[in-house]
């Protein structure tokens, strides 16, 4: 949603009176005081879910000054000046150990260091959500439940669905050997990209970052992770958010559902659009690190370019298609109906897979590593001259709509 900054005096009081009549709209539905089907019954969405095209409402709706979008007003930059402050680099956030723990029933459990529900420590990660073990407690949806939300006092402490349904897939065979404890959250006092900039409102920005406790507030950047092919991953995502759904500025909603793009994982850990979770709860995301046609291509693990580093100088080989090996990735909230939103104000984070071919060391010369330029401190993941970047493209001379 853009205007040209010759835009004239006139054009922009249509593009104002057009974005607050928006704005409204986006309010209201995201603090859920209507629904999609309000909107329809009135006439403001198409069957196709597009907002009506009319213009002082859509801003893609022409208007008689111009052939081009009802935009947004230019927005104001302060004091800012290009290269003046150094590039914010991603928050790196190391991997937690995960060891196995065998239940008498056979079923296999990741055990975070001190964890233990009754112990107070972070519950382990295991293929059932603790969903089922909350459906199944005596005490049912009381206070006295060990399950249960730890900040509403209603509902399981896990966010994930009960039952086989969304049970992780082929949790043995791709069993987590490390966790990362993520969060989503209101945005720390005194966050802002530039110093010259005004302070974030503490909910008009939700970073991830790393969790510390519920009550706690996210930095920015946003996280950076790093993932190797042959080590199964949880990602534990918390939601630190505020319980009322109006405390969102204005914009955005509280229910995360997290999809890891691109990614080769299973249904029930890639953000299925109505598998949000609420205030309180936490949401274990299995992450396999598997190469696609895993079960047609290269099954005996013959293969050294389908591999992952081992950080000690080798390799761990793994089924599937070399071709397939994956670099630069992201996840982001895919909350139904919400996930632009949600992405605007922050809900999102890298991670980069390292494999034998791109291991991020450029002195370790194998036969398979590509030695591309990255340092070699460490065995794998070296970020000498990488530098991770959400890029977004808009059209030149022209200024990016952010709620105000």
């Amino acid at each position: 949603m853009y205007l040209p900054f010759k835009s004239s005096k006139r054009r922009i009081r249509e593009a104002e009176h057009a974005r607050n009549n928006r704005w409204e709209i986006v309010k209201a539905l995201s603090q859920g005081q209507i629904t999609r089907r309000d909107l329809f019954k009135w006439g403001l969405f198409t069957s196709a879910g597009l907002l009506l095209c009319k213009n002082g409402l859509s801003p893609f709706a022409t208007s008689a000054f111009a052939q081009e979008a009802t935009g947004i007003p230019r927005s104001p930059v302060g004091n800012a000046q290009p290269f003046t402050h150094r590039l914010n680099r991603l928050n790196y956030v190391p991997p937690t150990p995960l060891t196995k723990l065998v239940q008498p029933n056979g079923e296999w459990e990741a055990v975070w260091p001190s964890s233990g529900v009754s112990g107070g420590g972070a519950p382990t990660a295991k293929r059932l959500s603790w969903h089922t073990d909350f459906s199944s407690h005596p005490a049912g949806n009381h206070s006295s439940n060990p399950f249960i939300n730890p900040i509403t006092k209603r509902g399981p402490m896990e966010g994930r669905p009960p039952g086989e349904w969304f049970g992780h897939q082929r949790w043995k065979e791709f069993f987590p050997q490390v966790g990362y404890a993520l969060a989503f959250g209101e945005c720390a006092s005194g966050t802002k990209f530039h110093p010259a900039w005004p302070d974030q409102d503490a909910n008009r920005m939700w970073p991830m970052y790393s969790f510390e406790g519920f009550g706690t507030k996210g930095e920015f950047p946003i996280p950076l992770l790093k993932g190797r092919y042959g080590e199964g991953i949880i990602m534990r995502a918390y939601n630190n958010l505020p319980v009322d759904r109006t405390n969102n500025g204005g914009f955005g909603r509280n229910e995360p559902s997290t999809h890891f793009h691109n990614a080769h994982n299973g249904a029930e850990s890639d953000g299925a659009s109505n598998a949000f979770h609420f205030p309180g709860t936490f949401y274990d995301y299995h992450w396999g690190t598997t190469l696609a046609r895993h079960d047609e291509i290269n099954r005996d693990a013959t293969e050294k370019r389908a591999s992952g580093p081992d950080g000690h100088g080798g390799l761990i080989q793994v089924p599937g298609d070399f071709r397939e090996l994956q670099g630069t990735l992201w996840f982001h909230d895919h909350r139904f109906f919400f996930t632009a939103e949600n992405v605007y104000k922050g809900m999102a984070a890298m991670m980069n897979y390292y494999s034998g071919p791109d291991r991020g060391n450029e002195t370790l010369n194998d036969g398979v590593n590509l030695r591309l330029p990255s340092g070699s401190l460490l065995d794998y993941g070296n970020l000498d001259f990488d530098v991770n970047l959400f890029i977004l493209s808009s059209p030149n001379r022209n200024v990016l709509f952010l709620p105000k």
